[in-house]
Order: structure tokens, then sequence, then C-alpha cells
């Protein structure tokens, strides 16, 4: 990685690439373009202006942006459920739903469940047989509102200006309040290597 995501951010905001509403609103609420920090897209508009699951309520925080037909994703979800369960770790799950014409459906069954953990956990107990047999049908599946493409679209467009182009991606801030990014699958042994580093 040679750049942080606040000079990533930063430099997409000299350019123009993020003028999506998204972000300008985000921007507008929280410093405008010279004052973006680390600190306040971490703390300001990532949690405020993405819908996310999140799963766990001790140690260090990371954004898991994921499809729910990524089999990477389903891979990382493997690796991070037992860091979670131990307390080590808090994942914020953030769906993008692009990868299949079924994944705005299945991720808005995750969102428009009333209990979002415990649906988006079940579907991973199931998922990984659907992905060795290449039958996605069995699937849950939910109409999405138009609230929830909505916040789909936005999770995306996020991502997007983030400078990840695929999923898994995954947001981290380290101790001395930079943030980093790992576009793709982290293994359980690279991940162990990562949390110390973690706020």
């Amino acid at each position: 990685m040679t750049r942080s995501i606040k000079q990533t951010i930063e430099a997409a905001l000299i350019i123009g690439t993020l003028g999506v509403a998204t972000i300008a609103g985000a921007m507008a609420q929280t410093a405008s373009p010279k004052k973006l920090t680390a600190g306040i897209l971490w703390h300001q508009i990532l949690p405020r202006h993405l819908t996310y699951i999140q799963d766990g309520h001790h140690g260090p925080i990371i954004y898991d942006f994921q499809d729910p037909n990524c089999p990477y994703c389903h891979a990382l979800y493997e690796n991070e459920v037992p860091l979670i369960k131990a307390g080590k770790l808090t994942v914020r799950y953030v769906p993008v739903a692009f990868l299949t014409p079924s994944s705005p459906e299945e991720a808005a069954d995750w969102l428009q469940s009333p209990d979002p953990l415990k649906t988006l956990n079940q579907f991973e107990t199931i998922v990984g047989k659907a992905f060795r047999s290449g039958s996605y049908r069995y699937l849950p599946k939910e109409k999405p509102s138009k609230k929830i493409l909505k916040e789909l679209k936005e999770n995306y467009y996020m991502m997007d200006a983030l400078g990840f182009s695929g999923t898994p991606a995954v947001l981290y801030r380290v101790k001395d309040g930079q943030l980093g990014r790992i576009p793709g699958l982290i293994s359980k042994r690279q991940l162990a290597v990562l949390l110390p580093k973690l706020q």
C-alpha cells in the first residue's frame, strides 16, 4: 500500500471524482475538502453515510465491503468470526450487491430483516454450499425497497470513492490514526498479524 485512504480521498476530491451525492452530502455536513482528515472520515462520514450490519462490540472496528455472491467475502467472513466471538474484533459488514442479478435481493433479505445480523449469519451458513454447487436458487431473497436500493447504491459509491474496485474490501484504522485498505481476501494469519496494529 503506497497511499493512505486520506490521501486517496483528498486526491479524488481535487480531481473531482467524488461528485456523487453521497460524498458531497457527507462533506457538506462535516468538513470542507481541505479539512477532510482520516479522523473525520472514520468517525463522522463512514458511520453516518454507510448502511452496514455490525457484528461484535469489542476490539477494533473494521469495515468489510461485501457482495452476497462473492466467495472470497464468505471466506473472509469465516476468518473474522473467531476473532469477533473472542471479543477481539468488531466488523461492520457493508453490502454493495453488484456481482450478480440476485445480489440486491439477497442483500435486501439481510437489511430488511427484523434482525439483520442474525439473517446475515444464517446466510453465511448456507452460501458456501451454493458456491460449491453453483446453485443459488435456494438462497433467501427479498424484493428490495426503494430505500434499500438507494442505500446499496450509496454503499457502492463509497466503496468506489475509497479506491476499491471489488469485494471483499476492508478498511481499517491503525494506532497512529491513519487509514489502510485491503483489497481482496486476507487470511486468518494475516488478520492475526494486523489485529494488534489496529485502533
